[in-house]
C-alpha cells in the first residue's frame, strides 16, 4: 500500500491503520488565490534527473529560484542553492543516526528528526522556522503546511505530487516571514523517497 502514497516513505501513515482522523479543521480550509486572503505563489521542482534530489525550481513568471544538487561522486550530500549560485543549505544523507540538514542563517545543523519531527501518532510533522512550530499535515494528494497552537490554523503552504510533478504553493504571507527556503527543504526531504529519520 505505501507504494500508492507519495507520503508513506516520509514516515506518514496511510490513513488505513484504523486509527482516529485527522482534526477536521485541518480539511476544511480552503486555499485559493480567489479569496481576499494572501495571494498564492507557485514553485514546481522541475526537470528532476532522475529525481526530485537533482531538478531545478522554477518560480512565478517562469524564473529559476532554486537549484537542488545532489553532490557527486559520493551522492551522501545535497545542495541547495539560490538562483545566484550560493549554496542555502545542505542535506547530508546518514544511516545513522539519520539525515542532517542545515539552512543558512535559518536552520542550525541538526538532524532532520529533530528539525521535522513525526508527531506522537505519526500523522504529521512539526517544523520549527522562524520562531515558529508549524505542522506539516497530509491530506488526500497533498501536504499542508499549518499554523500550530492556534484555534484556527492557518494554511501557508501546500505540496501536491502529481505523477513526478511536485509543485509547492505558498502564501505570500509566508514568503513574507521568511518560509520559502525551508518550505523548498523540507519538499525535498518529504519528496526524497529516502529515510529521513
Amino acid at each position: 500500500m505505501y507504494s500508492t502514497n507519495p507520503y508513506a516513505q516520509a514516515g506518514w501513515s496511510t490513513g488505513s491503520s484504523g486509527s482516529a482522523p485527522l482534526p477536521s479543521i485541518f480539511g476544511a480550509l480552503p486555499f485559493s488565490g480567489q479569496s481576499s486572503g494572501p495571494s498564492i505563489h507557485q514553485f514546481e521542482f522541475a526537470n528532476p534527473d532522475p529525481d526530485i534530489l537533482n531538478c531545478t525550481v522554477i518560480g512565478p513568471q517562469s524564473k529559476t529560484y532554486f537549484r537542488i544538487l545532489n553532490n557527486t561522486p559520493s551522492r551522501n550530500f545535497t545542495l541547495v542553492q539560490n538562483r545566484d549560485g550560493a549554496s542555502i543549505a545542505v542535506i547530508e544523507w546518514r544511516q545513522s543516526p539519520g539525515a542532517v540538514v542545515e539552512i543558512r542563517d535559518i536552520i542550525r545543523k541538526q538532524l532532520v528528526s529533530t528539525w521535522l519531527p513525526l508527531s506522537e501518532d505519526r500523522k504529521y510533522r512539526f517544523m520549527k522556522a522562524r520562531d515558529r512550530t508549524l505542522v506539516w499535515v497530509p491530506q488526500n494528494e497533498h501536504v499542508g503546511l499549518y499554523t500550530y497552537g492556534t484555534s484556527t490554523p492557518e494554511l501557508f503552504a501546500r505540496l501536491t505530487r502529481t505523477g513526478g510533478k511536485v509543485t509547492l504553493e505558498i502564501t505570500s504571507t509566508a514568503i513574507q516571514i521568511g518560509l520559502l527556503e525551508c518550505c523548498i527543504v523540507a519538499g525535498v526531504l518529504l519528496q526524497s523517497g529516502r529515510s529521513i529519520d
